[in-house]
């Protein structure tokens, strides 16, 4: 007899969920049509065989599988070079987790508007040197309690709020800094040469002359070449870099 009182388990629930959803995008993008359409074409032309036996298909029929089979697309464009930002769209198994991310973020920076609000920090565009004092560094290096990254990593999540990615990445390069490991551009195409490293030797804190540090990656890039991936190399890593180091020296 069947079990009337039989309820899915946690698992299939979320598997038939995803199902739904998944049949819902397909509806929404007319691909379920599509498919209904190619699949009775076949069958007719399977049936029609039976009857009449193995014949070459006729202009009809293959005219009449291939509009079922393919659907025009628009033609592509680049955003690019029309100046606009890039889009994207998520797989279908991605939802779910780009609601929460968004939902997450969201959350940290309705939480942190005040202290973004409070503190403002230019990067001076025309100083490429300033480092501390004897005092200043005093004050910084009682602040850090011997955890400067983890220092680092908690401005950036509780003040200078960053997406998670973003976070990851401006964290990993000054690690690299911090640690004396240094900092070499990887890629194929842009890499720098073999065995050029953006100081690799030299430990890097925030009671050094950022602003000098900058300067000297700028000649890197200058020399070895320039950043391809919109300043995650250097540039963002050292900018918030100094703001974390200013928004300590301004209490």
């Amino acid at each position: 007899m069947p079990n009337n009182n039989y309820q899915p388990s946690p698992y299939e629930r979320a598997r038939l969920e995803k199902i739904k959803r998944n049949n819902e995008r397909l509806a929404d993008l007319g691909l379920v049509d599509a498919k209904k359409r190619v699949r009775s074409s076949i069958l007719a032309d399977r049936k029609n065989r039976r009857r009449h036996g193995p014949s070459t298909p006729t202009k009809q029929t293959l005219r009449r599988v291939t509009r079922a089979a393919v659907t025009p697309s628009p033609p592509r464009s680049s955003r690019r070079l029309k100046r606009k930002p890039a889009q994207y769209e998520p797989l279908m198994d991605d939802d779910e987790s780009l609601r929460l991310a968004r939902k997450k973020f969201k959350a940290i920076k309705k939480k942190t508007k005040a202290a973004n609000l409070n503190f403002k920090c230019d990067i001076p565009m025309d100083v490429f040197s300033s480092p501390l004092t004897g005092k200043e560094k005093a004050l910084i290096g009682k602040m850090m309690e011997g955890d400067f990254l983890g220092k680092f990593e908690h401005y950036l999540t509780e003040v200078d709020t960053l997406s998670d990615q973003n976070r990851r990445n401006v964290v990993r390069q000054i690690t690299k800094l911090a640690t004396g490991e240094g900092i070499r551009y990887e890629s194929k195409a842009y890499g720098w040469p073999e065995g050029c490293y953006f100081l690799r030797g030299t430990k890097i804190g925030p009671t050094d002359d950022i602003l000098k540090l900058m300067d000297i990656g700028r000649e890197c890039e200058e020399e070895w070449g320039r950043d391809h991936g919109n300043g995650w190399l250097l540039g963002h890593p050292l900018k918030k870099l100094y703001m974390f180091q200013q928004y300590h020296l301004q209490g």
